[in-house]
């Protein structure tokens, strides 16, 4: 893999396959009949983040295989799986984003989300697009100014999240102003999820998807369309928890695997007739995503309730960010070397390609987390 080259499996970047975890965040709750508030970390919230983490480990590793096998073969099928059931990983990381910054009574003015937020965002991903775009110069013998520069704006393919959640976080101080209103938070949902999720869904369906798109162009509701809906369910879901109907719950689980089949069987379809792979399914803003994303937010909210993160759970949550920012380049590494998944049955060489990726960068996580200036603008 490199830096410049995204594959099929990884596009488009706006809806394609990459995250960005976030920083641990404390979640504020209010005393039982108190005013003040106290800080407490929720356990779900920390395990969905590690769990997210290696899942788009799991995507990117999985992507190795997807482009090296014809769409017919039992190897890219096999690709295909490991992908489509890690789909989750990127909305799963914008509905933690809401359920931290959209908590009640928490608000944010613009000022500080651009020089707090923003910034760091921007800091972050001119450092990294460095560091990937200094190592392909390396790779591809080629230290041409415009080769450089044209690599440091591109990024590497997985620093697309940077500027995307930089725009979410731009509209901070808006969604907070509408989810302090119930009525509106519902209104938000629905207006958001036909012009984020029907839309890209309907694209794919031959005549409607054209027409579909052309309406939404033709309206423009693209102020709060795309990645804040996941933002606003996050808080949705994780506020209206107790509130939600008996019949949610079962239907959000069946959701979820339907999700997957749908992801599975609509790449796998869609690919064989190409004669290539088509990532059109994968898409982070699809009905099959989504339902997925869904009932795995609900999985882990149910599981932990309202039990505190442990400290070594605390820990392990930390190391999700460079984790993210480094493991392509692992990846990049170990295929330098001839190492993939087609070394063993594309079913064994992924999860064990995965394993030995996460766990390289666990352990150098584990030390940058420690170095002061890098653990406060770089990961």
């Amino acid at each position: 893999m490199s830096g410049g080259r995204v594959k099929p499996g990884d596009a488009p970047r706006r809806d394609g396959t990459d995250v960005l975890p976030r920083r641990a965040i404390s979640v504020e709750k209010s005393s039982p009949g108190v005013g003040s508030h106290h800080r407490a970390r929720l356990a779900y919230v920390d395990r969905l983040r590690v769990a997210a983490a290696a899942a788009v480990v799991m995507v990117h590793v999985s992507s190795v295989g997807w482009t090296a096998a014809a769409p017919a073969s039992a190897d890219w099928q096999a690709a295909n799986i490991y992908g489509s059931v890690s789909r989750w990983c990127v909305p799963i990381f914008f509905m933690i984003s809401g359920v931290l910054f959209l908590a009640p009574n928490r608000e944010d003015s613009p000022r500080k989300i651009w020089n707090h937020y923003i910034l760091r965002l921007f800091v972050m991903y001119l450092a990294w697009s460095f560091a990937y775009t200094l190592a392909d110069a390396v790779a591809e013998h080629n230290w041409s100014p415009a080769y450089l520069l044209q690599h440091l704006w591109n990024g590497y393919y997985h620093l697309w999240y940077l500027p995307a959640m930089a725009g979410v976080y731009a509209l901070i101080p808006l969604l907070q102003r509408i989810v302090s209103v119930p009525a509106l938070t519902r209104y938000a949902l629905i207006l958001t999820g036909v012009a984020s999720i029907l839309v890209p869904t309907t694209a794919m369906i031959p005549i409607l998807g054209s027409h579909s798109t052309d309406l939404v162009d033709r309206v423009a509701p693209f102020l709060l369309a795309g990645f804040p809906f996941y933002f606003i369910l996050g808080h949705f879901l994780h506020e209206s928890d107790k509130e939600l109907p008996r019949w949610v719950r079962p239907a959000s689980y069946v959701g979820a695997i339907l999700g997957v089949v749908v992801t599975i069987a609509g790449t796998s379809a869609l690919s064989v007739s190409k004669g290539e792979g088509v990532g059109s399914f994968y898409g982070y803003l699809t009905l099959g995503v989504v339902l997925t994303s869904v009932g795995v937010f609900l999985i882990f909210r149910d599981l932990g309730g309202e039990a505190i993160t442990s400290p070594r759970l605390a820990t392990i949550s930390r190391w999700t960010l460079p984790i993210y920012l480094m493991h392509p380049a692992f990846i990049r590494l170990l295929s330098e070397f001839d190492v993939s998944p087609g070394l063993l049955p594309t079913a064994i060489g992924i999860p064990l390609i995965w394993v030995g990726v996460l766990l390289l960068c666990a352990l150098i996580s584990a030390v940058l987390v420690r170095i002061p200036i890098v653990n406060s603008w770089l990961i």
